[in-house]
């Protein structure tokens, strides 16, 4: 149902277009930094779920989460990079998806 959901693309923030429960899901390949990753998923400005990837070593990880939520019209939800690096490339392993489950 993404066709149906407006995402500003400059910015990434996916903006609730009507009363519903939804459903996000995220998936992070950490750089192969010595550095944790943190990602946050953002309701408008509250830390809803966090992903956490660091095994110590510099290699690549994965970091991922989910979350069931009930938004309002004009709610915003985005990712926030807390801490780390995300690895990047024309291969696409780091994705943010979701759907409306119903709507209200």
């Amino acid at each position: 149902m993404f066709e149906q959901i407006s995402i500003i693309l400059g910015s990434r923030i996916f903006n609730c277009p009507v009363n519903g429960t939804y459903v996000f899901i995220f998936h992070m390949l950490k750089l192969a930094v010595n550095v944790p990753l943190y990602v946050n998923l953002m309701k408008n400005e509250e830390v809803l779920v966090s992903a956490y990837a660091n095994d110590g070593a510099p290699d690549h990880e994965t970091a991922s989460n989910h979350a069931v939520l009930q938004l309002f019209q004009g709610d915003q939800i985005w990712l926030r990079l807390h801490r780390g690096a995300i690895y990047g490339s024309s291969w696409k392993y780091s994705t943010f998806s979701g759907y409306l489950l119903y709507q209200d």
